[in-house]
């Protein structure tokens, strides 16, 4: 454990410092702050607005960053494993310092503006709040993203081509699937396709949830008003939630069974 914490210490303190984070977090204050300050009380429209930047580019931002991470330190590994040091716990160290940064970056970035800017007595400070975990969330699953990628590939260009190619798919090529799938096939029961494929998108969870607390029926898309229809917000909150952790957990385990058998 004590050398777990200190390989998580050390990627926080080597990275802190990285210029990207400071531009990661700026450019969330920036954004945040704009739509929150000019959105007035359309506590709607400025929580759908922020859902969008955040489902654009924390995980663009945490796939790029963690797999170029990794990718750089691979020559470090070869020296920190000449000592007493376990994978699982250099692995382990290595995702939690990473999510640490990369949250710590979003919470100023999104945090300060929602404070500064939002009535303590109103509904936006309680769903932004919510946004703000669900965005905790996002890094986590996609820092473990990149990890398994950077594992498998070891190579810089496949590596950044395959992150790109999974966020282009998960942010913007999922969604016209489903749009061809309800067009297509709107005559037969889709009820369990249409849950199978929506737990393969941790984008399409986060949203889907975040819309279920809202109660605006305006802003349910096709799997959202699926899940409000046959689960109920309460159960389809749950279900969500409990994909998003199993969306971190599965692939953290995986590359690190992978970089436990890895040849660096």
């Amino acid at each position: 454990m004590r050398n777990l914490l200190q390989v998580a210490k050390f990627e926080f303190k080597e990275n802190i410092r990285n210029k990207w984070i400071f531009a990661y977090a700026i450019s969330f204050f920036l954004i945040s702050s704009l739509l929150i300050y000019f959105g007035g009380n359309e506590s709607a429209k400025i929580i759908a607005s922020l859902l969008s930047i955040i489902l654009l580019l924390v995980p663009l931002f945490a796939l790029l960053f963690g797999s170029t991470n990794f990718l750089d330190s691979l020559s470090f590994m070869e020296v920190i494993f000449t000592r007493p040091i376990s994978r699982f716990h250099y692995y382990t160290g290595k995702f939690l310092g990473l999510s640490l940064v990369l949250n710590l970056g979003y919470l100023l970035g999104v945090g300060i503006p929602i404070l500064l800017f939002t009535n303590p007595e109103s509904k936006l400070l309680f769903l932004s709040i919510q946004l703000l975990a669900y965005g905790f969330l996002l890094n986590l699953i996609f820092i473990a993203l990149s990890l398994l990628i950077a594992v498998l590939l070891l190579k810089r260009e496949a590596v950044l081509s395959v992150s790109l190619a999974l966020w282009f798919y998960l942010y913007l090529l999922y969604d016209l699937l489903m749009l061809g799938i309800s067009i297509n096939f709107g005559e037969y029961p889709l009820e369990v396709p249409i849950l199978l494929l929506t737990c393969i998108n941790p984008l399409d969870l986060v949203r889907i949830i975040t819309i279920l607390q809202m109660d605006n029926a305006v802003l349910l898309g096709f799997t959202s008003a699926f899940f409000q229809k046959y689960l109920g917000n309460t159960n389809g909150i749950l279900l969500c939630l409990s994909l998003l952790i199993a969306w971190t957990g599965i692939p953290f385990y995986i590359g690190y069974r992978f970089f436990a058998k890895k040849d660096l």
